[in-house]
């Protein structure tokens, strides 16, 4: 099914001997038409309207009719006119009337030489819905075709019509085509429950029908998982294994199936006798590996893929796996022995590279540690190395380094530099050096004036700075292009309730940003304090408690403690700066809270 274009061929070959003459004719529609079409003015050119209709009105260029057809008449002029339409639109790059012409006259002939040409059309086009509507045509004009249904199955499966999905897919079972059974169950992960729970029920209809169908039994072990019936699945995988022993799609669907009904040991129980009677499958062996891995046994799971490399050694994954759980159990020379083995293969070079970087810089041999970060130029790892090296670089006494290095690398991702601001202007606010931030901030925002994350940014860069009025600003114009912004309601209201008399203010700011996301610690902390400054304690101890459990952050427990300080809970207070003094001693807003206190912990 997914392949359909490259079988699809160009299926003139395949239209009537009068529509092949035709078309042959818009070919050279050029020198034919010359001798047909009243000359227009010199300086004026022959339009496509011109040449089709001088065409369609002269009958010796028009085919003779052939009595003996079993469509006479299919070939109207109407309907060769859309089709000389449809040609002419396509060579000048028209897409859209190419496929309505050529899929009007699929409809109204039901030629399969014409739906296979509107087909090719609208997948060329991407044009979903003819394609939808030509595919259910082409499975009904032709029944026993194969590729039809499963082309309608597919453009069906991609609406979320299942049920006309399986009809065709199921009649592919019967021609004894390739189906797709598991695919689509596998594609239902992302539907809604009820969506689940119906196509389960579907597949329930054609198994019935179907009871020996491996693909159909794994596809609809695959949706009782989806819908949570583990144990009925797992009833259904011993079907499966009946038929088809030692699949390792079905050992792998197995093994999560266990783990949900008897929890990661028995997983890992049954992984290790299947690895152990399948040493040559790989894809069990590596499963193995992953769920020792989430299981927090890296020694075995060390000893798991080294075994699987010496028995696959040219497979990259397996060496990079057995490097990163090296890394995980503290063997630094044997993993930075595998992963510069595969630098030297040029092999997952960019996560490579990146390790080889995290192991130098643990081992403070910086310029190496730089070399590595330097060399990782996209995926996962590509902006922590760039913010890792930037670092190192200006711990270093290079920032004019550093700085190219953020400048080349918008320029290389200028789709990302909105983002590529933020890493360096974070950096700067982690270093202190607020006051570059903020000129780094400027140029970012004359360069993406419209950038929410980028002026929230500047706005508490701008906090740090005291510039409390320019940060209202920043905040201010947020507030007024997106009035339901809680994170920019919560910000200014905290300032405000922190930095400035405009307590009512403050409360109503936050009291709206809470209303729009009631859960977020972060509203809570400032819901908290903006009431402890209202002189309403009691009911402030409320919101930081619930701010404290779900965000034990040093700020929140520096606002909490004062709360707790004020009503006289002073023991609880203590126990609870104390905890936060030593997750982050060097916290700015607990070490003010307790020196203006005069608190010595």
């Amino acid at each position: 099914m997914y392949r359909l274009l490259s079988r699809v061929r160009h299926h003139t070959n395949h239209l009537s001997q009068g529509l092949l003459l035709v078309l042959s004719i818009v070919i050279v529609s050029g020198c034919a038409t010359t001798s047909t079409v009243t000359k227009p003015d010199a300086n004026t050119p022959a339009t496509q309207s011109d040449v089709i209709t001088a065409v369609l009105e002269d009958d010796e260029l028009l085919p003779a009719k052939d009595e003996t057809s079993p469509y006479p008449s299919q070939f109207s002029r109407e309907n060769l006119y859309k089709l000389l339409v449809a040609e002419m639109a396509g060579q000048r790059g028209e897409l859209d009337l190419l496929v309505k012409k050529y899929t009007e006259v699929a409809e109204s002939t039901r030629d399969l030489g014409v739906i296979k040409r509107a087909i090719n059309a609208a997948q060329y086009a991407k044009q979903h819905e003819a394609l939808t509507r030509l595919a259910q045509l082409w499975s009904k004009e032709d029944p026993d075709s194969v590729d039809a249904h499963q082309l309608a199955a597919f453009q069906l499966i991609k609406d979320k019509e299942y049920s006309l999905a399986l009809t065709h897919m199921e009649r592919v079972l019967e021609l004894e085509g390739p189906t797709t059974f598991d695919r689509l169950a596998l594609h239902a992960k992302n539907l809604e429950d009820d969506e689940k729970n119906k196509l389960l029920g579907l597949y329930y209809t054609i198994l019935e029908r179907h009871p020996d169908n491996g693909e159909l039994l794994y596809g609809y072990a695959v949706l009782q998982e989806l819908n949570g019936q583990y144990e009925d699945a797992l009833d259904t995988t011993d079907k499966l294994l009946q038929q088809m022993d030692n699949n390792p799609a079905i050992v792998a669907l197995r093994a999560r199936l266990i783990k949900q009904v008897s929890g990661i040991e028995e997983t890992l129980a049954y992984l290790k006798v299947q690895a152990d009677a399948q040493p040559e499958e790989m894809q069990i062996g590596t499963l193995y590996g992953r769920t020792l891995i989430e299981a927090k046994d890296f020694t075995l799971a060390q000893d798991i893929y080294r075994q699987l490399l010496e028995r696959f050694p040219d497979t990259p994954h397996l060496r990079l796996s057995y490097g990163l759980i090296a890394l995980e159990n503290k063997n630094y020379e044997l993993a930075k022995e595998q992963l510069s083995q595969l630098v030297e293969d040029g092999q997952h070079l960019n996560e490579a590279h990146f390790y080889l970087g995290r192991i130098a810089d643990q081992d403070e041999k910086i310029e190496e540690a730089i070399s590595h970060y330097q060399q990782v130029n996209r995926g996962g790892h590509y902006f922590n190395a760039l913010a890792r090296s930037g670092y190192l670089l200006i711990q270093a006494g290079r920032p004019e380094e550093a700085a190219i290095s953020f400048s080349n690398a918008r320029q290389n991702l200028p789709a990302q530099a909105s983002q590529l601001w933020e890493l360096e202007i974070n950096l700067m606010m982690e270093l202190e050096n607020h006051s570059r931030a903020h000129d780094l901030a400027d140029i970012a925002l004359e360069e993406n004036p419209k950038d929410l994350e980028l002026r929230y940014a500047r706005a508490m860069i701008r906090e740090r700075l005291g510039l409390i009025a320019e940060m209202e600003e920043d905040l201010r114009n947020i507030i007024d292009e997106h009035p339901d912004n809680s994170i920019a309601l919560n910000a200014l209201g905290y300032t405000l309730a922190d930095r400035t008399n405009r307590l009512d203010e403050a409360y109503q700011l936050i009291s709206k940003a809470l209303q729009l996301d009631p859960e977020n610690p972060a509203i809570l902390d400032s819901m908290g304090w903006i009431l402890y400054r209202l002189n309403k304690p009691e009911e402030a101890l409320e919101y930081l408690r619930r701010a404290y459990s779900k965000f034990p952050d040093p700020e929140v427990a520096a606002h909490l403690g004062e709360v707790l300080w004020v009503l006289g809970r002073k023991e609880d207070a203590l126990v609870i700066w104390k905890e936060a003094h030593e997750s982050e001693p060097d916290h700015r807003v607990l070490t003010s809270t307790l020196e203006r206190l005069d608190i010595d912990l």
